[in-house]
């Protein structure tokens, strides 16, 4: 039984909500370039380009050895300011990374950090072209809509208001990614698609820009996995079968043009 829009079987839908519904990328980078002129005004001369590229390196290796992607940035102002002083990436994580954070910077790393938030609190981060539409119209085509993000709640629950998207999803799970947590908003989604329509979903479907923390939980839950890249993890695939998605798209109204893998 297919829905009456889409060529997806109808069903549980788990939706990712960073890079994936709205473009994080380019607001942390410009909260990012705050945190940076926060520090210069305090004396530290750093140059912005080489200060950004250092910010992407050192960010992505502070949130794997945290196994956090929403960590304190604070640690990311602190990790920085490490590196200007000439300490190696690896030793400046690990540095920023541990119970109690390096005493000479952490105090100059907090305000940065204060500057970064204080812009995403002013900020929220546009919708990609064509999300309003298409989840409504998979809503209105009989599937259950499952946001299902480790963002900082407070973070998402304010962006959906802003962006009022709230409504079209009927269930949200915000918590750390992992099997089981897919396995949870799985098992919610099925028993509110069978509470509203009597019947049993055909399909779970997981759509996410992370092959690591969407696309892998995805196929070890067995469902139909759709990769959208975004603007901070890029476009590769690592070569690993778990990591592999049934569909790769570009745009978020790709979704109603799916059909079986």
């Amino acid at each position: 039984m297919k829905g009456a829009d889409t060529g997806l079987l109808r069903g549980v839908y788990i939706i990712d909500a960073d890079n994936t519904l709205w473009d994080t990328n380019q607001v942390f980078l410009n909260a990012q370039l705050e945190m940076i002129n926060a520090l210069r005004q305090n004396g530290y001369g750093l140059d912005q380009e080489t200060a950004i590229q250092a910010i992407r390196d050192l960010d992505f290796k502070i949130a794997v050895t945290l196994n956090n992607f929403e960590y304190d940035f604070s640690r990311l102002a602190c990790a920085l300011l490490l590196v200007e002083r000439g300490l190696p990436e690896t030793e400046a994580v690990q540095l920023v990374c541990a119970a109690e954070p390096p005493v000479d910077e952490w105090p100059t790393a907090l305000g940065a950090g204060r500057a970064f938030y204080q812009y995403l609190d002013r900020h929220f981060p546009v919708l990609f072209a064509g999300v309003m539409e298409t989840l409504t119209a998979l809503r209105d085509a009989g599937n259950t809509l499952v946001l299902h993000s480790e963002g900082l709640r407070g973070r998402i629950l304010r962006t959906l208001a802003a962006h009022a998207l709230e409504p079209l999803f009927d269930c949200l799970a915000l918590e750390r990614k992992s099997r089981e947590s897919f396995q949870r908003a799985r098992r919610a989604g099925e028993n509110l698609f069978r509470t509203s329509t009597g019947q049993n979903p055909d399909r779970c479907v997981v759509v996410g820009d992370s092959p690591k923390r969407d696309i892998r939980f995805g196929n070890l839950i067995g469902a139909t996995t759709v990769f959208k890249p975004g603007g901070w993890l890029g476009t590769e695939i690592p070569d690993d079968p778990m990591l592999i998605p049934h569909f790769t798209i570009e745009s978020f109204p790709e979704l109603l043009e799916l059909d079986e893998p």
